[in-house]
């Protein structure tokens, strides 16, 4: 399986039956042993302690920090929302020194298991937990801590996983770069993932919207029917205006308009976002059919006050979830939509949805 798709599901498989995989991270330049931690064996810590930096840790969510009474080292300021943040170490109360690879896999299982309680560990100790953040990969910063959770959640074993950075053969001073995380892989026969194609994969896997209110939306153009969406990630709101019906065997004509405060609100100038939208909503009245999906983007939007741009691969992520949702799967894009409609729609094509084109019809914009 050489798509990026197997590449997750082949590393999902091997931590769901106890075997470690090679988790990259392109961010940080560097690669790690990742296996379950209720999987922790002797052999296992071994094997990781033999070809990693021996710095070994696992990672648990927020609540599981908390059950277990696993206190912050330090408290740092200004540190962003999501990010790993170190524990104090323990060592499992049943142990002898602790260090032990026997030692050292004990804790780890019992850290991971659900009946464990702030009284089986002795602190400070040799195994670091590290609390993963609460998005797991799709946070704004995720890490190796992050995929090692995801990896055994998606393994449907308990939410903890093991992690050490890898060394370098070539210089045992340095980490493993990318090349050499390849040859380790293939030597060792295991899996290789990408951090990036754990993000990717749960995006496309699990719904990134829920409904959160439907009504008939009476407007000067006419009543439409309007569905309320909030993201599963971020919390953002975002809506979808419907004229006709929306099924999935007759193209759904599609606008997609990213929220402009400027352009949509107080009718700016500066851009042409407010006369797009104004454009798209006589189209779908004058053709008693056709969709606006309103999104508003993680960070403000209005143009020539705010530069931010919105990422259209993450956008469209949202876009493809609610017509999943609204049972649309076939769309109209017009041959002379804008680049960011364009790049969108090519996305939203690789989640099993039908892009059809027509000149006729209005375009999907930004």
């Amino acid at each position: 399986m050489k798509t990026s798709h197997g590449r997750v599901r082949r590393a999902v498989s091997a931590v769901a039956t106890a075997r470690p995989v090679v988790v990259m991270d392109d961010v940080e330049g560097q690669g790690y042993v990742v296996f379950a931690a209720d999987a922790a064996t002797p052999e296992l810590l071994t094997f990781t302690v033999r070809h990693g930096s021996g710095y070994v840790r696992v990672a648990l969510p927020g609540s599981e920090c908390e059950r277990l009474n696993l206190p912050p080292v330090c408290h740092c300021d200004g540190e962003p929302s999501g990010t790993a943040t170190h524990r104090v170490a323990v060592d499992f109360r049943e142990t002898g020194t602790g260090i032990s690879s026997i030692d050292r896999a004990r804790t780890i299982a019992a850290l991971a298991a659900a009946d464990a309680t702030p009284a089986d560990f002795r602190r400070p100790g040799h195994v670091v937990p590290v609390q993963a953040g609460r998005l797991g990969v799709l946070g704004s910063t995720p890490g190796a801590a992050e995929a090692a959770v995801d990896l055994a959640r998606l393994g449907a074993r308990r939410p903890a996983g093991v992690l050490c950075e890898i060394v370098s053969q070539q210089n045992p001073a340095a980490m493993a770069d990318r090349d050499e995380l390849v040859a380790f892989a293939e030597h060792h026969r295991l899996p290789l993932v990408a951090i990036a194609e754990i993000a990717a994969y749960r995006r496309r896997t699990e719904p990134q919207v829920v409904r959160s209110a439907e009504t008939l939306l009476p407007t000067g153009a006419g009543t439409y029917r309007v569905v309320g969406f909030r993201d599963t990630g971020d919390g953002c709101e975002h809506l979808a205006m419907i004229a006709g019906n929306a099924d999935a065997d007759a193209p759904m004509p599609l606008y997609v308009h990213i929220e402009c405060l400027s352009g949509d609100v107080f009718g700016s100038l500066a851009c042409s976002c407010g006369a797009e939208l104004d454009a798209a909503v006589a189209a779908m009245r004058a053709q008693g059919t056709g969709m606006i999906v309103y999104l508003r983007p993680r960070a403000p939007r209005a143009c020539g006050l705010l530069a931010t741009t919105a990422a259209p691969d993450l956008l469209s992520e949202t876009v493809a979830w609610i017509l999943r949702d609204l049972g649309v799967y076939t769309v109209r894009l017009s041959d002379d939509a804008p680049e960011l409609g364009l790049l969108m729609f090519g996305a939203i094509r690789e989640h099993g949805l039908h892009v059809e084109s027509a000149a006729s019809m209005w375009s999907a914009v930004g």
